[in-house]
């Protein structure tokens, strides 16, 4: 068994909805991935898959965030 993390493609979008849909027990999740790749935040280099033996078996999204505390913001 070997295992590779690397940035996903556009040729793994459709085992990343299904690997999302999968882990989370719902079919919202994969549209969740593609929505935010929509979103001009979206950094593609933060998007990785791990693959094991060639098949994609798990995928990571890293997505920027602003968290308001009251009049305060941290991003």
């Amino acid at each position: 068994m070997f295992l590779k993390i690397r940035p996903e493609t556009p040729s793994d979008y459709p085992e990343i909805i299904q690997v999302n849909d999968l882990a989370f027990g719902q079919p919202s999740e994969g549209k969740l991935v593609e929505i935010l790749r929509k979103n001009p935040k979206f950094i593609p280099g933060l998007s990785l898959v791990a693959e094991i033996d060639g098949k994609i078996a798990g995928h990571i999204l890293f997505f920027p965030v602003v968290i308001k505390l009251g009049s305060c913001a941290i991003s």
